[in-house]
């Protein structure tokens, strides 16, 4: 039984080398991410089957449930991701013809994003799939453990507005002068 991927195991393994006093604590973020990927891996399977990637979902679901459209900018808003990002996911949305921008007829400088008919259609196969999909993720685990599973992540997110780990800069452990220079440049 593979609990960690290979890259997260070599990061253990010179961990445990160097008798870090945290290997333990290092070994349980490694299992999370480890977790994480192997969902994440997954999911990206079952999202390739159609050919959208889980931005590009995520776009598909915010424009069915809003039948006027709505601007780019809001998009990368409510999708989380940057203005330069959402251009990308459109652009492989319109080539698939799940969507069209549309420019506005008192207004050219405005534009807004409306799924097709097949966009439409594909959003409501693919939620219902993708959902149950989801919730057989971890169905392996039994019911008591998942519920305790849960709030322990919860705890563990707990403070953070967003499911974000907050990255402080150390001073304890600062790079040597040569790599300063080159990589922090």
């Amino acid at each position: 039984m593979k609990l960690l991927d290979l890259k997260y195991q070599t990061i253990l393994s010179e961990s445990q080398r160097r008798a870090h006093p945290k290997t333990e604590d290092i070994e349980l973020c490694l299992r999370v991410l480890s977790l994480a990927s192997s969902i994440n891996r997954a999911s990206s399977t079952v999202l390739n089957e159609f050919g959208l990637s889980e931005g590009r979902l995520v776009l598909l679901f915010l424009l069915s449930r809003q039948p006027s459209g709505l601007s780019p900018a809001l998009l990368a808003e409510q999708a989380g991701v940057t203005r330069a990002t959402i251009t990308g996911l459109l652009d492989g949305l319109e080539q698939q013809q799940l969507l069209v921008r549309q420019n506005n007829t008192s207004d050219r400088r405005v534009l807004t994003v409306k799924l097709t008919e097949a966009g439409h259609e594909l959003c409501e196969h693919l939620l219902p799939y993708y959902i149950d999909w989801l919730s057989d993720a971890l169905s392996h685990v039994p019911q008591d453990m998942r519920q305790r599973l849960s709030s322990l992540l919860s705890k563990a997110l707990q403070g953070n507005e967003t499911p974000e780990v907050k990255v402080e800069k150390t001073h304890s452990h600062p790079l040597p002068g040569t790599l300063q220079r080159s990589y922090m440049a």
